[in-house]
């Protein structure tokens, strides 16, 4: 399989560009994030790793704390777990330079050079047994030197808790060169049994031979028995230029029973400065030419990755307009939908609407036409009050996401499909815009924005490329959700410095009205798919907490849904069937997605860390996409079955993506 995924893209998102190595936890590739143009490492795992559930489960669970420990000097940054229907592989950041197999093939290094290997690796593995895990797969090929010369040390997705036994695993057929003699063994796994591992490297390092005293054995069986009964030789025997106190430093971390091994990276590190007769202060932290020759003779002569493009400018990019159309084309055939509203002001590029870009935006030097303006509407225009019904959905999965998607200091609208291809920016303007939703049918977008002033609703029609101001001077208007016969449109508003209450308006712009003025602060609606409720957020009068209501249309009838989950956010999706609905909870930070059912308020936790919000229904019920910060703090969007199963990234930018919203 190897060269097989050379040039796929998996996930519509992470192309293969080179196998590198095998590793203990699977087929290491170099791979690029199509949408930032950077590389990345990419390590597939096993087949029965991929397929067993519970292993699955666990790598995904642990994601977020480990991608927080990754954060640390000498860690490479772990990006976490991702899946497709048929693979599952680990991603992190690419470190550009040669692995440590390609130092070891220069061994055996002078005493000096091999310390300032073990003081970065030990500051690794000491961020991870700080925070009571174990690394468990040292191997060469998880090794990693910069242009700078700084050590890395990756492969911490499969990263276990200090105490566990080991098992045997699914884990393919790397060669357990490192494995410390209770892994083969099955006794409790501890900080000294990577002080173990870290230990083979260290001799390999300083004699250019495996523990055995010669090249390492081909078969597992042999590899086991060295481990468990073989006394390795002194490395001084091998390499009379280090010190012979530093070889029995590095015999003593390899003893077989972990109760007489050096049992702390500090210990190891400070015992091995001090038979060199240094310290640990006085390591460098670099391999550089007058302390790290050999490394930095490698370093010389390896073949660098030329620097990533940090923006994607292509020739004949569409624009919005011609966007617009595709994506019209690409619907299938209905009939006429008028809105009510005459034809206003056809656009190519309204309020400095750009050309179709990724996540990176053209670089600032490139040639960009000139923006056509958007002239609000005249004063005195009033829309004619007429209407035809939108139809009914064609696409009963929804094929595209509508999403805020905050750029520089401003909202702006985004809209993606689904497999997480075809994204557009639909605003770039000094104003905001957000709140998204489609029309019943598919054929616009609504979405709330400041453009003229206070928040008011704009609807963009896709085929006929129209701007269509809905709401004028209302108040301050956010939270829009259609009907489900596409005529009326509910809206949460503050008028003057009254509480934000509940108003609608019919959707050609007519009869804005107050429908109700709640005692507290509303957040957000949602209608009911048969149109029979309104589902509003109210705040319970804590900061940023609020309970779960529902209304009939009138505003009338009002029942508390919500019952004893503690610090609900302000955003509400109906469940297709009318059921149910998806809300976020839990403390400030730590945020999670639940399925709240209407009948009796009885609720199911659907993620597990993350803090996550924002939470919306596909049309058929079967997918939830939702906001999540488990990614370094960033907000982006996630796919997850409607159980919780299976949580896929979708986007990927430095910058927040949030409130996304199926096409109806």
């Amino acid at each position: 399989m190897s060269l097989a995924l050379i040039g796929q893209t998996l996930l519509s998102q992470y192309r293969i560009e080179e196998f590198i190595a095998p590793t203990p936890l699977g087929r290491l590739y170099r791979a690029a994030d199509t949408r930032s143009n950077k590389p990345l490492a990419l390590t597939l795992l096993p087949k029965a790793v991929a397929e067993d559930a519970e292993i699955i489960k666990d790598l995904d669970a642990k994601s977020q704390k480990l991608r927080a420990l990754s954060a640390s000097p000498n860690l490479i940054t772990y990006l976490g777990l991702r899946q497709t229907p048929t693979l599952a592989f680990l991603l992190e950041e690419w470190v550009d330079g040669p692995p440590l197999s390609s130092i070891l093939q220069k061994t055996p290094l002078p005493a000096a050079e091999i310390l300032i290997y073990v003081r970065s690796l030990c500051a690794a593995l000491e961020v991870l047994h700080g925070q009571n895990y174990l690394h468990l797969n040292l191997a060469p090929e998880l090794i990693r030197v910069n242009k700078q010369g700084e050590v890395f040390l990756g492969g911490i997705g499969a990263a276990r808790q200090i105490g566990g036994e080991a098992k045997e695993g699914k884990w393919g057929n790397y060669p357990r060169l490192y494995d410390a003699p209770e892994k083969f063994e099955g006794g409790a796994l501890t900080p000294a049994t990577d002080i173990y591992a870290l230990a083979v490297l260290v001799y390999q390092l300083a004699t250019g031979e495996w523990i055995n005293g010669k090249p390492a054995p081909k078969t597992a069986e042999a590899v086991k028995r060295v481990h468990l009964e073989i006394t390795p030789p002194a490395p001084v025997s091998l390499n009379v230029e280090i010190p012979d106190h530093f070889s029995r430093m590095i015999l003593w971390a390899l003893r077989k029973n972990p109760d007489e091994r050096l049992k702390s990276t500090t210990e190891f590190l400070s015992a091995l400065a001090l038979a060199a007769r240094s310290s640990m202060e006085e390591i460098p932290k670099r391999l550089q030419p007058p302390t790290a020759p050999v490394s930095a003779s490698v370093l010389e002569d390896w073949n660098f990755l030329p620097p990533p493009q940090t923006s994607i400018i292509k020739q004949n990019v569409p624009s919005l307009q011609e966007r617009l159309v595709e994506i019209e084309r690409a619907q299938p055939k209905k009939s006429a939908v008028r809105f009510g509203v005459v034809s206003a002001l056809v656009f190519a590029l309204t309020a400095g609407f750009l050309s179709l870009f990724w996540l990176a935006r053209p670089a600032p030097e490139a040639s960009l036409p000139t923006p056509i303006q958007f002239t609000p509407f005249a004063a005195d225009y009033t829309p004619p009050p007429t209407f035809t019904p939108l139809p009914k959905p064609t696409d009963p999965k929804g094929g595209r996401i509508a999403f805020t998607c905050t750029r520089g200091d401003y909202n702006q609208i985004c809209m993606i499909n689904r497999d997480g291809s075809g994204l557009i920016q639909l605003s770039d303007m000094e104003a905001s815009n957000y709140y998204p939703v489609f029309t019943p049918g598919g054929e616009g977008l609504l979405f709330a924005s400041n453009r003229n002033g206070p928040f008011d609703l704009y609807l963009l029609i896709f085929g006929e490329k129209q701007l269509i101001q809905i709401t004028k001077n209302v108040g301050n208007v956010v939270s829009p959700d259609y009907s489900p016969d596409g005529r009326r449109i509910v809206f949460v508003n503050r008028a003057g410095t009254g509480t934000a209450s509940i108003w609608m308006v019919n959707a050609d712009g007519l009869n804005p009205r107050l429908v109700y003025a709640g005692a507290e602060d509303i957040v957000a609606v949602a209608w009911s798919p048969d149109g029979e409720r309104i589902a509003y957020a109210m705040s319970s009068g804590a900061p940023q907490e609020y309970e779960i209501f529902t209304m009939n249309v009138e505003g009338k009838n009002h029942v508390r849904i919500s019952r004893g989950l503690q610090g609900i956010g302000g955003s509400l999706s109906w469940s297709p069937d009318g059921k149910s609905l998806l809300i976020h909870a839990g403390p400030a930070g730590d945020k999670n997605i639940f399925k709240l059912e209407v009948a009796d308020g009885a609720y199911t936790q659907l993620t597990d860390g993350g803090n996550n919000a924002g939470a919306s229904y596909s049309p058929d019920g079967r997918y939830i996409v939702f906001n999540s910060l488990r990614n370094d703090n960033q907000a982006d969007l996630y796919i997850m079955r409607a159980d919780g199963t299976n949580q896929v990234q979708l986007t990927n930018h430095p910058e927040p993506d949030w409130g996304a919203r199926w096409v109806e």
